[in-house]
Parts: C-alpha cells; structure tokens; sequence
C-alpha cells in the first residue's frame, strides 16, 4: 500500500476543468471519478495490480431541488452514501483503469426521490505506450443519473429533474517524430438519452500538429469538426425538453494554435480560427485561451472558451462563451481550499441564456484512509425560453448546494 492523495472533487458540480479539458473541446464524457491519484501520472505508483474501495458519506442542502424558477424552488436536506470501486494493472507499455460509483440519497421530506441508485458511473481507460515516440489511449464509460445539468460540462445549464444516460468512447494518439514536432489525433462519440425520448449522438474530430519555435513556443495548425445528430419523439410531451431544431448540425473550424511557456510555473495556450455550420460561416470563431500558473502551495487556471456544443434538455447546436478561473492552494499540509467560478453565455434556436456559478471546498486529509470535505455550489441561470407552445418565457433560475462529508479508501497492491 501507499499514501495516495484524493483529489478535491464534489459530484455535485457538472465540471472541475483544468486547461487541458477545456482545450478538448469538451469531448462528451462523465464526472472524473474522486479517486483521481491512480488516475494521475504513472510516477504516482509502481508496476504492478491495485484496486481501491472507497466511500464517501455526508449530508447535503439543496435549496432548488427540482431546478424550479425563483419563487418555485422546493428545499430539503438529505443523505448521501457513494461507494466506488477503482482496479488499476500499471506496466511500462500499458497502463488499464477501470473506475464505477453510485449515489444513494435518502431525503428528508421529498421522501419520493429516495433512490439506492441517484446517479452510477462507470469508465474504463487504456494507457499505451507502444514505443518512446508515440502514445495511444482510450477511454469508454456510461453514465446514468436524474440531475443531467452534472453532463453539461462547458455551459452547467440547469435543467430539470429527469433521467439521463450518456454512453462515450473517446480514443485519442499523440505521435513525436522528433523533439521538435508533435502531432495529435483525437475522436469522441458520444449519446445522451434524455427521459428514454430524446437522444443526442454527437461526433468530434480533434487534429493539430505543434513545432517547436524558438526555446519557449510552438506554433502549428489544428483542426476540430462537429457531427450532431438529434432523434426521438418531439410531438409528445417531455418533462423538462425545452425544444429546439432538431435537424443535424455539421461544423468545423481551422485554427492556428500557439503555445508559450513564459517560466516553468506559466504556460499560456491559444487557439482560434473561424467556424463553419452547415455551409455557412458563424458569427462566433472557434476559439481557446487557457492560463495557468503555478504558485507556492497552489496554483491558478484561467480558461476562456468559444466553441459549439449540445445542451441536454434540448436539441439543435448551442453556441456559448465560456470563462473558467481555478484555484487551488494548500496553506497547511494535508489542507486544501478550491475556488472555481465560471461564466457562460450560451445560444440555442430555443433560448438564451446566461448562467454563473462558482464551486467552494475545503478538504483535509487526516491520513491516506480519511478526507473530510466541506463544499458550496452556487449557480444563477437566467435566460428567455421558447416553450413548447411557441410563448416566450424569461425564466430565471438560481440554486445553492452545501455538502458536509467524509470519504474513506483503501488503496491496495495486490501480490501475485
């Protein structure tokens, strides 16, 4: 066994990004799993099998159960037990990682919503390094909860209560052929199944290729294109499907992409170029900047994003403008606060919308078995809605999640 550390991750946020997943352009996935330290570099533990129970347990406030608009919110207090289980086999060529978790929650007046299976996760990742100049990796999973704004990463549009399934598989490659020259190869596909109705298949292609200029920048092109595809009853009446046009969406955009590490603690990436939607070209370019820089004891992310995406909830293609700042910083050992808030102005044929939010926690691990963990969720979402009758609707809809918590592991090698 050995002393690894739990990163600070609350389910009950859609999206804890750092630069490098928001520079994805949001590959459709799932939460990243708590247990993140097997998950990390390879240098974090040796050769060989392990496996990791964990369990966290603790009490949550939601002030806006039901995602309800102001004036119509439902509060109550609840319990929430989530065993996980992560198995892990790490060689130099291949590294494999499977990750699964469930939410029960016990509520103490909506006693309706009590469910042994809230929300379930499930992924399996593979690592390979078939030789020293080139990586492959994949990963696949399958979520399943009734909170669905938790899938809506870039935009962490509030929905309403309803089930939700997402399946992905999201191989990618990344190839050296020198020092100087990278080239890298991603796809990502991905269904959401919205009330067992309305289905969302969303295909994304990511290639750049990045040289080396000078002793602190690369420079190259990149490339991203879009597919979605959009199915399912629209006649008959869902609970919490706000519309939309149905029809499929083809985009793509050409970027330049440009990277520049100021000192060995900042690093700054852009990428932009124009974007094409069905023939034409958009009034918004596909666009990243992210900023990061370590601190002592800490560090702190900035990302800006303009992409194209799909919001659950609804169909068509959703244009948004995202901000994302992160800190991180551990004053004390074993002591952790995170302060991440986010802005995003999103876009639909059937609304449009402005959300904030901004995620709290303060963790400390006591040894490598016990983290403690308190967070807040704040988020305000307002926007004007086409509903289904054709009537515009401005709805505004704000919500503030508290969570007490305490989460146990064991992290095992197992001897063969």
């Amino acid at each position: 066994m050995r002393n690894l550390p739990l990163a600070s991750f609350g389910l009950l946020i859609p999206m804890l990004l750092n630069a490098n997943t928001v520079s994805a352009q949001v590959m459709q996935g799932i939460p990243r799993s708590p247990i993140e330290a097997m998950s990390g570099s390879s240098d974090r533990m040796p050769e060989g099998w392990y496996v990791m129970p964990w369990v966290a347990t603790g009490v949550v406030y939601d002030d806006n159960v039901f995602f309800a608009p102001r004036g119509q919110q439902q509060e109550d207090v609840f319990l929430r037990v989530t065993p996980g289980l992560q198995g892990s086999y790490q060689s130099t060529p291949v590294t494999v990682i499977a990750n699964y978790r469930f939410d029960s929650e016990v509520y103490n007046k909506l006693t309706n919503l009590n469910a042994v299976q809230q929300r379930q996760f499930g992924t399996v990742e593979l690592r390979g390094r078939p030789s020293n100049n080139l990586n492959l990796n994949g990963i696949v999973g399958y979520a399943q909860t009734r909170t669905p704004y938790e899938l809506n990463f870039l935009t962490s549009a509030q929905t309403a209560r309803i089930k939700t399934e997402r399946v992905f598989v999201n191989p990618n490659a990344e190839y050296r052929p020198n020092a100087l020259t990278r080239m890298t190869a991603e796809y990502g596909y991905s269904k959401d199944i919205f009330d067992n109705n309305i289905t969302i298949d969303s295909n994304i292609f990511r290639a750049g290729l990045e040289r080396r200029v000078g002793t602190h920048d690369w420079l190259g092109p990149a490339y991203v294109g879009r597919h979605f595809r959009f199915g399912g009853d629209f006649n008959t009446p869902t609970a919490g499907f706000i519309g939309g046009n149905p029809a499929p969406v083809n985009s793509y955009a050409p970027m330049l992409s440009w990277s520049h590490e100021f000192t060995t603690d900042t690093r700054l990436d852009v990428r932009a170029g124009p974007r094409f939607t069905d023939g034409g070209l958009d009034n918004r370019p596909e666009a990243f900047v992210g900023l990061r820089r370590r601190i002592q004891n800490g560090e702190v992310t900035f990302a800006y994003t303009s992409a194209l995406t799909t919001v659950i909830g609804t169909v068509g293609a959703t244009t948004t403008d995202s901000l994302l700042v992160r800190f991180v910083y551990e004053p004390m050992r074993h002591l952790t606060f995170t302060l991440q808030p986010t802005a995003a102005w999103i876009e639909n044929s059937a609304f449009t919308s402005t959300i904030y939010t901004a995620y709290v926690e303060a963790a400390y691990q006591f040894n490598k078995f016990i983290t403690a963990k308190g967070s807040a969720y704040f988020s305000y979402q307002e926007g004007d809605f086409i509903s289904t009758s054709g009537t515009p609707e401005t709805l505004v809809i704000p919500r503030n999640v508290y969570w007490l918590r305490l989460e146990f592991t064991y992290p095992t090698r197992w001897e063969y």
